[in-house]
């Protein structure tokens, strides 16, 4: 991890480097475009209501619903071992703000947080917060920002002062 400052001074190697972050983005917001769409029209109608009658230690499967709870939960409020929502609370937490042990959202509390703002003992993203962090502006203990900003009590790997500066 600390070389990515000095791999991003190559024009070359950072292409190399780079391809394989802009592959995996653009599949993601692929499939999350996707998502969007069946999420909102769950979210965005009352009527809308799915559970399945498989039922794990008690939840459903599966459950669709502005406010679900389920092992596999979409919905406004989503709740369940795999929960896709608004928000979204659950071991693998999916959506705009979500709080589970991995979190993909927009803000993401977890273990492992991927976000626009993610707070987690390893956090990624534009705003990464935690134990080890990796983003644009990073504060941790071992804070890790490339080209951007990083704050790590132990260890920190960012653009240096001066050039921040002017």
């Amino acid at each position: 991890m600390r070389r990515i400052s000095d791999s991003f001074s190559d024009p070359d190697r950072s292409l190399k480097i780079m391809m394989p972050f802009w592959a995996f983005f653009i599949i993601y917001m692929i499939v999350f475009i996707g998502l969007t769409h069946f999420v909102t029209a769950v979210v965005l109608s009352k009527d809308y209501v799915y559970e399945s009658s498989t039922r794990i230690a008690g939840l459903p499967l599966v459950s669709y619903s502005p406010a679900a709870h389920g092992i596999i939960a979409i919905g406004g409020r989503a709740t369940g071992v795999i929960a896709l929502g608004g928000l979204a609370f659950g071991f693998i937490a999916i959506g705009g703000v979500t709080a589970g042990v991995i979190s993909i959202g927009g803000v993401s509390i977890g273990l492992f947080a991927l976000a626009g703002v993610s707070i987690g003992w390893r956090a990624f993203g534009g705003l990464a917060v935690g134990h080890s962090a990796l983003g644009g502006c990073a504060i941790a203990k071992y804070a890790y920002a490339g080209n951007g900003v990083a704050y790590g009590t132990v260890e920190a790997s960012g653009r240096q002062k001066e050039r921040l500066i002017g």
